[in-house]
């Protein structure tokens, strides 16, 4: 089973191609399928502590389900990136963005190692329920790497629950194992960024299978 797309590894590095296949199908219900996520996902976006005029990356974008959010805290003179390696969850990205009639939202397809420019020069980064990326060093030092000084990052996601609680990691497992395509690293998924941004605070959720982590660079 181990590395096809509905059987994520205990370990090993995420997979990309699995990734694309997995989000290939989930693209036109992951908005219903994902509801119950929504006050974490605005309290990740509150963890940014945005301002008028930020550049923001949503890193892992998928639909655009943070963009709302994003854009109400930077106004029109900010500005939002998107990056989705899923051809299908950016095209419900481009029907938000289109239908909400948002003309400061650049969408790129593709990773973020590889969709990152010289010149974008970010004053946040969201990672948002984005599991994979967070195991992905390449990933994470493309994007610490663009934030200007002081620049923040905030993240939210699942993690594993206390060994004594196995009925709550059931739960996590079946909840999850659509999304990702890897377990390692989710006893703390942040590590990676926590390396790279050494101020990052962590609050974890721990019998309820979740933590929030945000904070500064430089």
């Amino acid at each position: 089973m181990a590395g096809t797309p509905t059987s994520p590894t205990a370990r090993g590095s995420p997979d990309p191609d699995a990734a694309r296949a997995l989000y290939q199908r989930h693209a036109d219900t992951y908005d219903l399928q994902t509801d119950w996520a929504g006050l974490d996902r605005a309290r990740a976006v509150e963890l940014l502590d945005l301002q008028p005029g930020d550049t923001v990356l949503d890193v892992g974008c998928g639909t655009g389900l943070c963009f709302a959010e994003i854009l109400e805290r930077i106004g029109p003179s900010g500005r939002l990136v998107g990056v989705e390696p899923s051809v299908e969850m950016l095209a419900q990205a481009s029907w938000r963005v289109a239908d909400a009639g948002w003309a400061n939202v650049d969408l790129r397809l593709g990773l973020a190692e590889e969709q990152l420019r010289p010149d974008d020069d970010l004053d946040a980064a969201l990672f948002c329920f984005t599991h994979d990326v967070l195991r992905s060093r390449p990933a994470l030092e493309a994007v610490v790497a663009r934030l200007r000084p002081e620049g923040r990052v905030a993240a939210v996601g699942p993690m594993w629950a206390p060994w004594w609680a196995p009925a709550m990691n059931v739960l996590v497992w079946y909840v999850t194992s659509e999304y990702v395509t890897t377990f390692e690293g989710f006893s703390e998924p942040w590590s990676h960024l926590r390396a790279l941004v050494p101020a990052l605070e962590v609050e974890r959720h721990d019998i309820a299978g979740q933590y929030f982590v945000w904070g500064q660079v430089g």
